[in-house]
């Protein structure tokens, strides 16, 4: 009798355990399965990993400078082969950085969703692995407010998560990731949402990505004027504007504009986070369409790329400007073929050349402007003030970049077949020297650089003399409408910082 109890209250034990134990086991293989994978971006583990690699190896062409560390970026979501590009310039800038965890922030496109939605699984499958979720924070998240739910369904079909995946798999291999599909929340929500973002990570180091394409279905030309709104609100971090060019009454007056942010809650949302984090500061990166890469443009698509970050090392404040670099004829034309070759390189398609440099003067480390000009007309200017590479390298990636990643030509881009008619400018840049008054500059031999906020802009020497400005005009101008800011806004409070430029012009 006495075994016949022990045999009963032993089954009793398993059935009541082994539930447990199969709900826990359950848990742990829980694992969100690529919807979209061979649709989106290639399906194989060899060939995405060859494609992203490709992307990444293409974004260290841009040479960014971000003095700070990076807190947030927005990249954008549709098929790799039209926004991967864009998406891979973002990523490529925080390869290898520490972080413990990354928030990604997509919109949801497959259902109607109220506030946001964090998955229960373990990690989302790619063809690179499983990318490990960081249960500890999603569980705190969800059960710190009723805007955050937890609802799989969300997520099942959903891209705007999935494809931002494998580009952090490649770039910040191991760290753990926290899915997040948002709705289309309210400024007060996503204000709401932001600081429950930050009270949850602020003991962590975190990277937030916002995921959002920009406008949807216009012609190429409206998307450009459409796209440049919003990319301005970003870049002056004006969140309110960013959320009101996506309102019905702004975007009936684009035809064919069904919206101008797909993802305008997730990156508002990350804005005001990354600024609970001291990032103030803001890096904008090379913008397209689907039309430049389709060719199709009665019906395009826009995607937008930025980093945000706190400020950190400044540029430099010296007593002294550096002195002019005597070069010699066969210096400055080599300079040249380093920069029209590195353009027709970049046009075609082909690999950049192996320069051989032995001259040390073309080895120095200068900040570097490269001007583009057909028959007097501006194709492209684009420089770097920090001097991170040999002269020669910063005059070939920014010939690159003034050539292919100037926004104001996106819709016209240098094209090969007028590069016997491109002129070619560089300036030489000396090292920036913050001036307490205005009476430092000296017309024609200063140029300025304009900043407040995360808001700057710049002016070569070259540029009063070439228009007769005054000093005050100069700066006013500057302000205005380089940096976006009040006219007078070097009278109230900008910081203005003086350099000058050593010019050499195109000898064809």
């Amino acid at each position: 009798m006495k075994l016949y109890y022990r045999v009963l209250i032993t089954i009793l034990l398993m059935t009541l355990i082994a539930p447990a134990c199969q709900r826990q086991e359950a848990r742990a293989e829980r694992v969100r399965q690529p919807a979209r994978a061979g649709q989106f971006y290639p399906g194989s583990e060899r060939e995405l990993a060859q494609v992203i690699d490709g992307f990444l190896a293409h974004s260290k062409q841009l040479n960014v400078e971000v003095p700070g560390p990076i807190h947030a970026l927005w990249a954008p979501h549709a098929g790799y082969v039209f926004s991967g590009q864009v998406a891979a310039n973002a990523y490529q800038q925080v390869r290898g950085q520490k972080y413990d965890a990354v928030l990604i922030l997509g919109p949801a496109h497959t259902m109607y969703l109220q506030g946001a939605s964090i998955g229960d699984w373990e990690s989302y499958l790619t063809p690179l692995g499983k990318a490990q979720i960081h249960r500890e924070l999603t569980d705190r998240l969800v059960a710190a407010t009723p805007l955050i739910q937890s609802n799989n369904q969300a997520h099942l079909q959903e891209h705007s998560v999935e494809v931002q995946i494998p580009f952090i798999q490649t770039v910040l291999p191991g760290v753990p990731i926290v899915p997040m599909v948002v709705g289309n929340l309210s400024y007060p929500d996503c204000e709401r949402l932001a600081q429950i973002l930050y009270k949850n990570t602020k003991d962590m180091r975190v990277l937030f990505v916002a995921s959002s394409d920009m406008s949807h279905y216009p012609s190429y030309d409206d998307a450009m004027t459409a796209d440049a709104k919003v990319l301005n609100a970003v870049e002056a971090w004006d969140t309110k504007e960013v959320m009101r060019l996506d309102m019905a009454s702004v975007r009936e007056k684009t035809s064919n504009l069904d919206c101008a942010l797909c993802g305008k809650s997730t990156l508002v949302t990350v804005m005001l986070a990354a600024q609970y984090f001291d990032a103030s500061r803001v890096k904008m990166l090379p913008y397209q369409n689907s039309g430049d890469i389709s060719g199709d443009k009665k019906r395009v698509v826009g995607y937008g790329a930025a980093l945000f970050y706190e400020k950190g090392g400044e540029m430099q404040d010296e007593n002294a400007m550096l002195e002019e670099i005597p070069f010699t004829s066969e210096e400055q034309a080599k300079l040249f073929r380093v920069a029209r070759q590195s353009i027709l390189a970049a046009l075609t398609k082909e690999k950049m050349p192996d320069w051989d440099v032995k001259e040390s003067n073309l080895k120095v480390k200068r900040g570097v402007f490269v001007t583009l000009t057909n028959k007097g007309r501006l194709r492209g200017c684009i420089g770097n003030f920090q001097p991170t590479y040999p002269l020669y390298e910063m005059v070939s990636n920014m010939a690159v970049a003034s050539a292919t990643q100037d926004y104001r030509f996106a819709y016209d881009p240098v094209t090969k077949s007028e590069m016997d008619e491109i002129e070619i400018k560089i300036s030489i840049l000396s090292e920036l020297k913050k001036i307490d008054s205005i009476e430092e500059i000296v017309v024609g031999k200063h140029g300025i650089w304009v900043k407040q906020g995360s808001r700057s802009g710049t002016y070569l020497p070259e540029v009063a003399t070439d228009l007769g400005w005054t000093k005050e005009q100069f700066l006013e101008s500057c302000c205005a409408e380089k940096a976006g800011l009040a006219p007078d806004a070097w009278k109230t409070g900008a910081d203005i910082f003086i350099y000058t430029s050593q010019i050499l012009s195109d000898a064809k």
